[in-house]
């Protein structure tokens, strides 16, 4: 095994710190410091955030035009991937906002608050966010880190989790930042073959939760801010406890166990190193990782983290118009929760069949299940709601298009299958500690 040099090391430690303070030590109450710097940026953008939106599907038509109609060869590599589904998801994109901006018809869907209102500032916040977050990212990615902890983590995360050491921090990147922050680190493991397709799907949807941040927004619409603290631990218990459930069935079993080029990890029994112990090991080896941290890496993150926030909201932008209308202007969701109802009942949840309809809304918007359930409704159930919603990891308006949007493996109908299964498993999980709590 190579060694590391004093410089390597010295590189390591310095790159690494600054990491682990940009995405994991609260320095504004319970906000890491890339998150006060999107707050910061948004704030100072205020109206205008929607003009980045416009200018990067402006952006996004010219280079598919390029790549389809002038034959760039620039633009063609820029779609290189990109199937003509995925384009027409693009261009339907474009059109959607177009719409939105001039108030073209019809009015109920594109003037509405709570549809077309809604569509440019969520657009806008998660494109900011992924693009700050992302770019940063290099700092956690190169600098050596993810060996590091990897490592040292590997005897615990493969035999509980049957994932690589480094998914520890690639779970705690949803924790502390955004569940679309997650998603694009699980995608760059998965282009650098750390992971596994499996692996990356288990990543995926297992670990991109929403942020501790919003965690407090949920139980602020809910009226239950003094579980913030009980909610917090339970998330960070309740990933890890499904992720050991879900990782072992269908259907995160049952997809391909190989890298993104289609070859065979090496068996983990057949790896050896050079009789040192497990963290020298690691040390070393996070130390060589460090030399690929250079001033070209931190550009071509930028570059990387701007082309997926590109992609996350011309793939939301379309399905959140489709679902919010859905949601909120027919009784769907309503009919849908009605065979619930009995089965909450059973569990002895209060107000059952209130509550019922916020089983299914988790997959449209993590917030929509708490507001639905805001007023009239037990503390207990609501604490149950708020809870499933984060457990349910899945909603299309960030974290599901952030996935479709990645080179994950991950389909529409995939995404609503892993939801209804977490669903499935968390759902007694979740009644039987309410019961527990109240």
């Amino acid at each position: 095994m190579e060694k590391a040099t004093t410089k390597d090391m010295i590189k390591f430690a310095v790159l690494s710190i600054i990491g682990v303070f940009l995405y994991f030590i609260p320095v504004d109450g319970s906000r890491v410091p890339v998150v006060i710097m999107v707050s910061w940026i948004k704030g100072a953008l205020g109206d205008h955030l929607k003009y980045l939106v416009l200018l990067a599907l402006v952006i996004l038509m010219g280079t598919i035009i390029g790549a389809k109609f002038l034959k760039n060869p620039t633009c063609i590599r820029l779609h290189e991937g990109d199937t003509n589904t995925k384009l027409i998801h693009y261009a339907l994109a474009f059109f959607v906002v177009l719409a939105v901006w001039f108030q073209l018809p019809p009015a109920a869907i594109f003037s509405n608050e709570q549809i077309g209102g809604q569509i440019l500032g969520l657009a806008g916040t998660v494109m900011l966010t992924v693009s700050v977050c992302g770019w940063f990212i290099v700092f956690i990615l190169k600098s050596g880190i993810v060996e590091f902890v990897g490592g040292i983590l590997e005897c615990l995360m493969r035999p509980l989790l049957k994932l690589p050491g480094a998914a520890a921090v690639n779970c705690l990147s949803s924790y502390v930042v955004s569940a679309a922050v997650g998603v694009y680190m699980t995608d760059q493991y998965y282009e650098n073959k750390t992971y596994t397709q499996r692996e990356a799907v288990a990543a995926a949807t297992c670990f991109s939760t929403i942020s501790v941040g919003y965690i407090g927004v949920l139980c602020s619409i809910g009226g239950i801010e003094n579980m913030y603290g009980t909610l917090l631990a339970l998330t960070f218990g309740l990933v890890f406890v499904m992720t050991v459930i879900l990782v072992r069935i269908p259907p995160i079993s049952r997809v391909p166990n190989v890298y993104i080029d289609g070859s065979s990890p090496a068996d983990q029994s057949e790896k050896t190193d050079d009789g040192g112990s497990r963290f020298q090991n690691a040390l070393n080896a996070a130390a060589i990782k460090s030399r690929q941290f250079t001033a070209k890496a931190f550009l071509d993150s930028l570059f990387s983290a701007l082309k997926f926030s590109q992609r996350i909201i011309a793939y939301m932008i379309p399905i959140v118009i489709v679902t919010l209308t859905i949601v909120h202007l027919t009784p769907l969701f309503t009919w849908l929760g009605k065979p619930i109802a009995p089965i909450l009942g059973l569990l002895g949840l209060p107000d059952a069949g209130k509550i019922a309809p916020a089983v299914l809304l988790g997959f449209i918007e993590v917030s929509l299940p708490v507001i639905s359930v805001s007023s009239g409704v037990a503390l207990q159930s609501v604490f149950f709601v708020v809870e499933l919603s984060i457990m349910q990891i899945i909603f299309m308006t960030e974290a599901g298009n952030a996935m479709l949007g990645a080179k994950i493996p991950l389909k529409f109908t995939d995404l609503l299958l892993h939801f209804v299964v977490r669903t499935v498993i968390a759902v007694p999980i979740i009644a039987l500690i309410s019961h527990l709590l109240f």
